[in-house]
């Protein structure tokens, strides 16, 4: 009879623990911030996707969209996943993403990630030659402003040979400077020069030579 109760035993701490194994829910909470404002941002769309490392499958798991103050919440099961990605993202705002890895994860607290992100602007660099030979050659080169993203512009050193009357528009991060640094082989003219800026519209930055 003992025997029998601490077989039935051992076979009820089996069946809790298996049950228990993958149970449990997630908490991930955090606040989208405009930095161009620095503010929270309103009416951001939100969306957690979670990816398996077998399949390399990506899978919507929640999405919402940020109030007044800026704030995200998804409560969601524990599932086999290796890594969740979280997107931001909004008209006339950069789009963010951020991964979450499974293993940093926990169950017993909400987990926090924020997420910044900036408001579009461009700049119109207005390039115009009033005195051209054809022998006459410009460089500049980026020295402050948006890099690194799929909308920005060359970052290496632009060319530009005898008489220019044009426009070259890039993007950047609002409220931000953008500025370039200029020379014209064969004479002293050389120097900086930049402007702020602003959100959702674009800025003139005229280059005479």
């Amino acid at each position: 009879m003992k025997s029998i109760t601490v077989f039935l035993f051992s076979i009820s701490i089996v069946l809790l623990f298996g049950c228990n194994k993958g149970a449990g829910t997630f908490i991930l909470e955090g606040m989208i911030t405009d930095v161009s404002f620095n503010q929270p941002l309103a009416g951001a769309a939100v969306e957690l996707y979670g990816i398996s490392g077998g399949n390399n499958q990506y899978a919507l798991v929640a999405s919402t969209v940020t109030g007044e103050d800026g704030r995200y919440s998804f409560t969601f099961d524990r599932t086999r996943t290796e890594k969740y990605t979280l997107y931001v993202k909004k008209p006339l705002y950069f789009e963010q993403e951020l991964e979450v890895y499974y293993s940093q994860l926990k169950l017993k607290e909400t987990n926090i990630r924020n997420v910044s992100t900036t408001a579009k602007s461009w700049v119109e660099i207005k390039i115009f030659n009033n005195n051209a030979a054809n022998n006459d050659h410009l460089q500049f080169i980026r020295q402050q402003g948006k890099s690194g993203c799929s909308e920005c512009c060359f970052s290496g050193i632009t060319h530009l040979y005898g008489f220019q009357n044009t426009s070259i528009f890039c993007i950047n991060d609002g409220n931000s400077l953008y500025s370039i640094e200029y020379g014209v082989f064969g004479t002293s003219n050389t120097g900086i020069i930049g402007v702020t800026t602003t959100p959702f519209d674009t800025t003139v930055l005229n280059l005479t030579y």
